[in-house]
């Protein structure tokens, strides 16, 4: 039975701030290098991610697969905390689909998923096509309940100007010693969302989009890491722009946190491109695993990194 929201609000609120459990094995991965007197000089910096979680507030019922008992976002607020007790440098972020897939969600039309987000103290959102399945002007009432950013490059909204306050090309994080650009992608509407739907919002190919956004962050911010959180899909085996073959399309960016086509992966994918590599990682969706991805820094390039999903639940 579901459970109500302000019974819900106050439970995770207890779970959060009652467990002791230990970090997963997972969860501590140490990073490439590490031990070396270069590593130990490095800047260093840990994200957290989901993707498509599909407003499963609570963990998957039994009958679900592999899936049963898993997840939950009270669950996943506890680790979140104690990662953060254990990790001085950390971002968490979403790819996008959020909204669509339990009751919750026919409920409160979103705005609980983006409460509980902001609760939780996530730092960054992209949008997914799901998130626009009740239109815009019910992705805007939801989107008063997020406290966090929502970062997005590619979606024209020039017929949407209220949506248009609440997306940001970019953002640029700062930590003691090095500055973290983030910016967002989303996946073409064509096929997927009525225009109904995005009515005054148009998509653009993200290839072009993200060229002067990239440059900016690199020479004008000056910043150390690029992180793009697409909803485009991990291997989508067309013509259409995926995270596999953006890397060889924009150069510059250093991670890619990605979102639509509930991809498991066991680790980040390393594509090479003209400004070293990119990681590509997806976590599946349903808040199943929270990703985690970690990276070393000197003199503004990426010295190691390395990735792992940590199963939830």
């Amino acid at each position: 039975m579901m459970m109500e929201r302000r019974h819900f609000l106050s439970s995770l609120g207890a779970a959060a701030a009652a467990s002791q459990l230990p970090l997963t094995a997972a969860s501590q991965l140490s990073l490439v290098g590490a031990g070396t007197a270069e590593s130990n000089a490095a800047s260093r910096i840990t994200l957290l991610h989901t993707n498509d979680t599909h407003s499963h507030i609570e963990p998957f019922g039994p009958g679900n697969g592999a899936a049963s008992g898993k997840g939950g976002m009270a669950r996943r607020a506890t680790m979140v905390k104690q990662m953060r007790a254990a990790i001085p440098n950390l971002l968490l972020l979403d790819a996008g689909d959020t909204f669509q897939g339990t009751p919750y969600f026919n409920l409160y039309k979103g705005k609980l998923d983006y409460e509980l987000m902001s609760k939780i103290g996530y730092d960054a959102s992209t949008l997914g096509n799901h998130d626009f399945d009740n239109g815009v002007d019910m992705l805007l009432e939801a989107m008063a309940f997020a406290n966090f950013p929502f970062l997005n490059c590619n979606f024209d909204c020039k017929g949407a100007p209220a949506l248009a306050k609440h997306l940001r090309p970019w953002i640029v994080k700062e930590f003691p010693g090095f500055k973290v650009g983030l910016t967002g992608v989303g996946v073409d509407f064509k096929g997927l969302v009525s225009a109904d739907n995005h009515k005054g919002v148009d998509w653009r190919s993200p290839d072009e989009v993200l060229k002067p956004v990239i440059r900016h962050l690199r020479e004008v911010e000056k910043v150390d890491l690029v992180v793009l959180i697409s909803h485009l899909g991990y291997d989508l085996k067309g013509d259409a722009i995926d995270d596999l073959r953006l890397p060889g399309l924009v150069s510059g960016i250093d991670a890619i946190i990605g979102g639509h086509s509930h991809t498991f992966l066991d680790q980040p994918t390393k594509i090479q491109q003209e400004r070293g590599e990119t990681h590509v990682f997806q976590v599946g969706w349903g808040g199943i695993n929270l990703g985690r991805m970690d990276f070393a820094m000197a003199k503004g390039q990426v010295k190691a990194g390395s990735g792992s999903p940590i199963s939830v639940g």
